[in-house]
């Protein structure tokens, strides 16, 4: 920040001079914007609110040394065009990754583009405001802010630059119309009067383009024409009853698509062919009844595009071919049923699909093409074929996917993982469209679904959305046979996948793809999350189902977990091997269930409420629990309406699991997450006494407990709601005291014991809270005695010195965070007391000043001087005592 604090400081100052030699500070400030892109670059994530402050002013305030100010007193100059134009770069990259920090500035921001573009003379800089323009739009549209943009006028300004081609270059004018598309996306009401003369101008100019010869064709023109065309027909679409605006656009796609022979990009442009995919992909369905025809010209084509080795090529090449398909599967399930004759366009598509599966050097993309291919087509093939034909189609579609993933070596198995979601949405279309699916085509979805389940964590993030709606997919179509047990068998091993991995801390970092219960989550979120907009579309949401199956298998897996003890001191400690630990189905897994981050299996301990060492039977069961409460915290509350209907079930049975292991602290971390689930005012009578007797106990034993077990018991404790505290006041006491002594060493617990001490005055008042407060009052003392600023400071000295000297190498900066966070905390603690002090009556306020025998104990030392004397004489020596030890001295 200081860099660009600095930065800021020297256009400022170079700004002053700019009359003198405008040639010079030109090129000065287009050193500066250089070096100010390059230190953004390098900004932390928690730095960007304060630099995009920086750059166009704090909400509300004109700040005149920010980078928006200051571009704007030179817009006007067309020496300043490098400048600028870096700058609209600088904001329009910050600008689509943090759209909310530039929402105080939009106005400004569109004035600045505006004043640049109609102002500036230089064409890059005109173009780059036109950039930047756009994104502006996409950050917030809406009548308001059409009004504050004032559009209406914006786009007569923008149409009168159209008819100026002498003075435009065909990049701005390029430019304008792909501005002009954005604004009929974003503004489709303001727009409206002026879609129709815009469509019908921007097909003329490209059939114009097309008719000349292909070496005058101007490609940066077309693109922007075909992009703000583009932007018109996603607001506002095609009339149908238009044939000839219908038969223009077609015609337009059909040319500007074909792809280049020659493969290097470097060698033909190919922005708008990829502009006029887009278009395509977008609103093939416009054109439904001339693909029809065309069918096998489109399908080749897109395959060239999709073979291609140009990875931008690809993409679109993958999009298009996957909306034509989709188009075309659709169109044809619609045409006249005529199951004695396939319709040409199905019987081309199948032989194309049943060639590729054939041939045994088919390429990935091929094969994935023809998988996908037939899902697509599940309801056209449905229709036209025979009930026989039709599972035989489907039989062998999911026999070949099987042989793909599950006969194959680990090698090819991660080359095909990206696709594995697609297939299996392929394979559960096909399924569906079966009268009477048999048990092999179910196990078949089973092993494929596992499968996903078991990889999902190597799967990027930008995939995952399309994995989870691939296992929603699958359990959707059983559901519409009305089978069972696939939804059963495929939550009950994506819970024990969930597990089955090294356990870790909450905030515990780990090294880039080590696999944890963490990457899961996003598995467990996408599938228990309500999906309504299913229903519409005849799935049935199935977020509840999955739910009921979750709390299901918790009970079961930990009814089968082995969480015995046995003495460290023993000297015979059979050596098991596993016979007897939870029996774990982990087949497709390239996973250790055993390893832990932090503990071996043979270091795994726990401490019982004698401090005694005992060491676990089975280490890996105890890493399934803890692994399985982890996401029970991140899963349990995502349904909770569901999770009324089995609270009382889950707190009977924590209840009696802490009872038949009190040694296990992950049972009260799992009570602490259903105590946070809880509406107490509103549960049930039994329920309620259920939780006051479980809390009651834990109350209890937390003092004799140590360690781990007993920082679990006291998270629970913090969190016990006001209604429960009121009946456990006096057993609350000790423990809180305890709390707080334990806070001078920790201020985390002592701060977060102050917020549970204070949400509990707040509702049952002083005159309830008698007995804990004289017990918890004095123990703050200690707090309001320290000065942490003060203390923090020397502590730091002091700890630098030892840096130095030491013969280990320490992180000086993570140490000196690390003191002010606990200087922070500390004063933080003492608001809190002050807050507490304030709440209570004189009474109580007294109790934090020391009592007369503590002031006596506290003056009173131990006289370590020996006083008593005795020599006593020896024949060869004289033998001294001292009495002190002996005799008591008043």
């Amino acid at each position: 920040m200081e860099g660009l604090a600095g930065h800021l400081a020297g256009l400022e100052e170079i700004l002053q001079n700019w009359n003198t030699n405008p040639g010079v500070t030109g090129l000065q400030l287009k050193s500066i914007s250089s070096e100010i892109s390059s230190s953004l670059e390098e900004i932390s994530p928690e730095d960007v609110p304060s630099t995009v402050k920086h750059l166009v002013g704090a909400p509300d305030i004109s700040d005149q040394r920010s980078l928006l100010h200051l571009a704007k007193s030179v817009a006007k100059e067309k020496e300043a065009a490098d400048f600028l134009r870096d700058v609209c770069e600088i904001f329009s990259c910050l600008m689509e990754l943090h759209p909310q920090l530039f929402s105080h500035k939009l106005t400004e921001l569109f004035s600045f583009c505006k004043t640049l573009f109609f102002v500036n003379p230089s064409a890059k800089a005109r173009v780059e405001s036109l950039n930047f323009l756009e994104i502006i739009f996409d950050c917030q549209t809406g009548t308001d802010m059409a009004a504050k943009y004032d559009v209406a006028m914006l786009a007569n300004q923008f149409r009168k630059q159209l008819a100026l081609t002498s003075k435009n270059s065909s990049t701005v004018l390029s430019q304008v119309r792909q501005v002009l598309g954005t604004m009929c996306k974003q503004f489709p009401v303001e727009m409206e009067i002026h879609h129709q003369d815009l469509l019908v101008s921007f097909v003329r100019e490209i059939q114009a383009a097309l008719k000349s010869a292909s070496e005058k064709l101007d490609l940066t023109l077309l693109t922007g024409t075909i992009r703000g065309m583009s932007g018109i027909m996603m607001a506002y679409g095609i009339d149908q009853d238009d044939a000839e605006m219908l038969e223009s656009v077609y015609e337009i796609l059909r040319r500007v698509c074909r792809k280049p022979e020659v493969e290097d990009g470097s060698v033909t442009r190919r922005g708008a062919m990829r502009s006029a995919l887009e278009v395509f992909a977008d609103h093939n369905a416009l054109f439904t009844k001339f693909l029809l025809t065309d069918f096998k010209y489109w399908f080749n084509l897109l395959k060239t595009w999709v073979r291609s080795n140009n990875k931008d090529d690809h993409k679109i090449g993958w999009k298009a071919l996957n909306s034509f398909l989709d188009n075309m599967g659709a169109a044809i399930e619609e045409l006249k049923d005529t199951k004695e004759v396939l319709p040409l366009s199905l019987k081309f598509f199948i032989g194309e699909f049943k060639d590729i599966l054939l041939n045994k050097g088919s390429s990935h993309k091929n094969i994935s093409l023809a998988i996908q291919g037939y899902g697509k087509f599940a309801g056209a093939l449905k229709k036209n074929l025979q009930e026989k034909d039709y599972l035989y189609v489907c039989q062998d579609v999911l026999h070949r996917t099987e042989q793909l993933y599950l006969h194959s070596s680990q090698k090819e198995r991660e080359s095909w993982l990206l696709q594995l979601p697609s297939h299996l949405q392929s394979c559960s279309l096909l399924v569906g469209q079966v009268t009477s699916p048999s048990s092999s085509l179910f196990s078949t979805l089973e092993r494929l679904v596992v499968l996903l389940v078991d990889q999902f964590p190597q799967i990027p993030a930008q995939y995952q959305g399309m994995a989870v709606s691939a296992v929603l997919l699958c359990l959707q179509t059983e559901k519409k046979h009305g089978e069972g047990s696939l939804m059963e068998q495929v939550v009950y091993q994506a819970l024990i996948r969930s597990c089955s991995h090294p356990a870790v801390g909450p905030l515990e970092e780990v090294e880039f793809g080590v696999v944890t219960y963490k990457s899961y989550l996003p598995l467990w979120s996408g599938l228990l999350k309500a999906h309504p907009e299913g229903v519409k579309f005849g799935r049935a949401d199935l977020s509840e189902e999955i739910y009921t199956e979750v709390v299901k298998n918790i009970f079961t897996i930990i009814e089968k977990l082995d969480l015995t003890t046995t003495s460290v001191d023993e000297a015979l400690v059979t050596n098991n091997t596993g016979e007897d630990a939870m029996d774990v189905d982990l087949t497709l897994s390239q996973t250790l269930a055993n390893e832990s981050l932090s503990e071996t299996p043979q270091d795994l301990t726990v401490t019982d409420s004698y401090g005694f060492q005992k060491k676990a039977k089975q280490a890996k069961d105890y890493t399934v629990l803890v692994n399985l409460v982890d996401v029970c915290s991140h899963v349990l509350p995502l349904n909770t309406a569901a999770y009324s209907v089995y609270s009382s079930k889950l707190w009977y049975s924590t209840s009696l699991w802490s009872a038949e292991f009190p040694e296990v602290s992950s049972f009260y971390k799992l009570a602490d997450t259903l105590l946070g689930m809880e509406n107490i005012e509103e549960a049930q009578e039994d329920k309620k006494q259920i939780i006051v007797r479980y809390l009651s106990e834990v109350v209890q034993k937390c003092p004799s407990f140590q360690d781990e077990l007993q920082l679990s018991c006291f998270t629970l404790v913090l969190n016990i709601p006001p209604a429960i505290a009121e009946q456990l006041i006096e057993e609350l006491g000790p423990v809180m005291e305890l709390l707080f002594h334990l806070g001078s060493s920790m201020l985390h617990i002592a701060e977060r014991a102050l917020i549970a001490t204070l949400g509990w005055l707040e509702v049952l008042g002083q005159e309830k809270m008698d007995a804990l407060l004289r017990r918890v009052i004095p123990q703050l003392r200690v707090f309001l005695a320290t000065d942490f600023e003060s203390s923090s400071e020397e502590v730091t000295e002091v700890k630098k010195e030892k840096i130095k000297r030491g013969p280990l190498r320490i992180d000086k900066d993570k140490l000196k965070k690390m003191k002010i966070v606990e200087k922070q905390t500390g004063v933080k603690v003492c608001k809190l007391i002050l807050n507490l002090l304030a709440q209570v009556s004189t009474t109580y306020k007294a109790l934090i000043f020391p009592t007369e025998e503590e002031v006596g104990t506290a003056v009173t030392a131990w006289d370590m001087k020996k006083h008593l004397k005795v020599e006593i004489p020896l024949p060869d020596m004289m033998l001294s005592l001292h009495l002190d030890g002996l005799v008591p001295i008043v």
